[in-house]
């Protein structure tokens, strides 16, 4: 499938003029504006401005449009910035009309642009059929892969089985995680990266057909994970719900090496005969889109019994955005951090783009940033259906860099979910032959000595969300490294099972949960 382009339109820039006589020289500011994307419910525009403060415009499918919408431009000379409306509907034919305004009330003439709406998805999965709108769930467990197609698989049932149930004090079993967010950073067996790391080369289409293999091939994990729910369905009878699956998508990276932009654009592959060019933004939502509809079909003809895809992933834990997104969204952008680089991302455009397309398919899109990261006070701007923030405080030592405070204002001012997160460095019984675990920084840096401390960091974790009270009204995600949360689930030492018990009671115990 490929993404509809509206016809690019150039308008005319107003002209300076001066009156005779007067000392000062009055600008007639002027606009240009040109369509970059249209999808099935949103579209995005190029702006171009000169001697103007801000522009009306509106945006209508019938008739002229009344200019009630306003955007800053953010310089009184001259400025370029995308505006990308969000609240269209598929296969429609709309006009969209602009005003740049200046000092004074000084106003360009109005200028108009048509464009039409693509159709989103050709056809619906049945399970896509059948939903009213995207999923949701009260809880997701982070899965890595680890290695691309290991043998014998790195995932089986029984390493599974622990992220799917929890037996209680009492000897009761209970269905555990709602959900599971399939991830993963590199191919390892080419050394490729799935999201933008400096000094790394970036991942082509053959490593992510590989990828998708790994999760949904033959004996891929998504076969083991179903395994695991149908061995649990024998014991506590049908799940509440379908066991969810998110699925990650790499990034499709603007450069072959990103930190080098010397390096190809082009060096991904090809769809329908196209070498697609990562220079185009249209490109990258191309690659995007090819690896959710893989994802789509895999999932229709897998056979699962007990899972049902309920959408994707955005990979990168940052994303850095045009300064005038933020201006759009009334929120301040933290120069040289909120905007690095953006140009070489154009997130605020790709994003959109792939959360529409997922909505016209009834799946949803979500993302977790790490703790403050670019983009995390506008991720409802971009289209995601909910988000989590990584605090990243488990990881601090010597002196706190990532406060739980300005954890609990960004969830309780932005509506954000809550990640758990933590590594084998949490499990006694593991730390006990002496082995070093990394701080934030990859440092060895905690050993067995450090176990207590982590375990109440978690606590502390458990118990800020509560505050917030947003506990039982947001989703809860939790990260357990590689292996770490069925190292702790199967842990022989009581101070490994009594944290395995007060996580899953936590997940387990919210109001937001289905039983």
């Amino acid at each position: 499938m490929r993404l509809h382009l509206g016809i690019t339109v150039f308008l005319i820039l107003g002209i300076a003029s001066c009156n005779p006589g007067d000392k000062e020289t009055v600008h007639t500011p002027g606009l240009r504006i040109e369509t970059v994307e249209t999808a099935s419910r949103s579209a995005s525009f190029l702006v171009r401005t000169i001697y103007a403060e801000r522009i009306l415009y509106g945006i209508s499918s019938e008739g002229n449009p009344q200019l009630d919408r306003c955007a800053e431009t953010g310089s009184s000379l001259t400025a370029s910035f995308t505006l990308t409306v969000d609240d269209l509907s598929s296969d429609t034919d709309y006009i969209i009309s602009a005003m740049a305004v200046g000092s004074g009330d000084m106003h360009s003439s109005v200028q108009t642009l048509e464009f039409r709406t693509s159709s989103g998805a050709a056809a619906l999965n049945p399970w896509e059929s059948e939903r009213s709108g995207v999923p949701s769930f009260a809880d997701i467990s982070l899965v890595t892969l680890g290695w691309h197609n290991p043998n014998p698989p790195a995932w089986t049932p029984e390493r599974f089985s622990s992220h799917v149930e929890f037996t209680d004090p009492a000897g009761k079993g209970h269905w555990l995680f709602d959900a599971f967010l399939c991830i993963d950073g590199w191919d390892p067996v080419r050394g490729l990266s799935y999201s933008i790391v400096a000094g790394r080369e970036s991942a082509t289409k053959e490593s992510w057909q590989d990828l998708l293999d790994a999760w949904l091939g033959e004996d891929g994990a998504l076969k083991q994970l179903d395994a695991a729910v149908s061995s649990a369905a024998g014991r506590l009878g049908e799940p509440p719900s379908p066991r969810y699956v998110v699925m990650g998508m790499p990034d499709p990276i603007r450069f072959q090496q990103f930190s080098n932009p010397e390096s190809s654009t082009t060096y991904w592959g090809s769809l329908d005969g196209k070498q697609l060019d990562f220079a185009n933004t249209h490109d990258q939502a191309e690659a995007y889109i090819w690896y959710m509809n893989e994802c789509r079909k895999r999932f229709r003809e897998s056979g699962f019994g007990h899972l049902e895809l309920a959408g994707f992933y955005i990979l990168s834990e940052e994303l850095p955005l045009n300064p005038q997104f933020f201006r759009t969204a009334g929120e301040s952008c933290r120069n040289g951090m909120d905007d690095w680089n953006w140009q070489n991302k154009n997130w605020e455009i790709i994003v959109p783009l792939v959360a529409d397309y997922a909505h016209s398919c009834n799946e949803g899109l979500w993302w977790i940033p790490y703790h403050l990261a670019p983009g995390y006070k506008v991720w409802k701007n971009l289209g995601f259906d909910a988000a989590f923030m990584q605090p990243n405080y488990y990881w601090d030592h010597d002196s706190v860099s990532h406060p739980l405070s300005a954890t609990k204002t960004a969830l309780a001012s932005y509506r954000m979910g809550i990640e758990l997160e933590f590594e084998y460095s949490l499990v006694a019984s593991v730390m006990a032959d002496g082995r070093s675990a990394p701080d934030g920084n990859g440092t060895p840096y905690f050993y067995a000595k450090d176990v207590p401390l982590l375990r109440n960091r978690v606590r502390e974790y458990m118990q800020s969300f509560k505050d917030t009270s947003l506990y039982g009204l947001l989703p809860i995600a939790v990260y357990s490294g590689t292996d770490a949360w069925n190292q702790l689930a199967t842990s022989t030492e009581q101070g490994d099972i009594d944290m395995f018990r007060e996580i899953c009671s936590f997940i387990y115990e919210s109001p937001l949960k289905k039983h």
